[in-house]
């Protein structure tokens, strides 16, 4: 009889503790998706600037080239043209490659923050 109230407060120990550890695992996890809410929102804002920036700079770039469809059509004008890029129209170009890699990086977080923590 005694082993039996003894097994029985064990068992019911056990079943305490993991009653607190499941409340406690529902909160972190609540906890988490929130935190992970607004990491997401966090990163849409900041993505949605870079996005507007190299719209403007797209728009500030020259115009050098004809147009895509010259390939289509076998336009060759501009094929051996010794054409390099200096002053503003390289810092734009370089500009625009380090916010498109920005971009790129920061849309792979949030895809993954998306997919792992909600």
């Amino acid at each position: 009889m005694i082993k039996s109230n003894c097994l029985n407060s064990y068992y019911f120990e056990i079943l305490l503790y993991s009653n607190y550890l499941g409340v406690f695992m529902i909160n972190l996890l609540a906890s988490t998706t929130k935190l992970a809410q607004q990491l997401i929102l966090g990163f849409e804002i900041f993505i949605f600037i870079i996005a507007f920036i190299m719209i403007a700079i797209g728009l500030l770039q020259n115009k050098q080239s004809q147009t895509g469809l010259s390939a289509l059509n076998g336009g060759n004008e501009e094929l051996f043209s010794n054409s390099k890029e200096r002053g503003l129209d390289k810092t734009l170009s370089i500009w625009m490659l380090v916010l498109g890699i920005i971009f790129f990086i920061i849309a792979l977080i949030i895809s993954i923050i998306t997919n792992t923590l909600l």
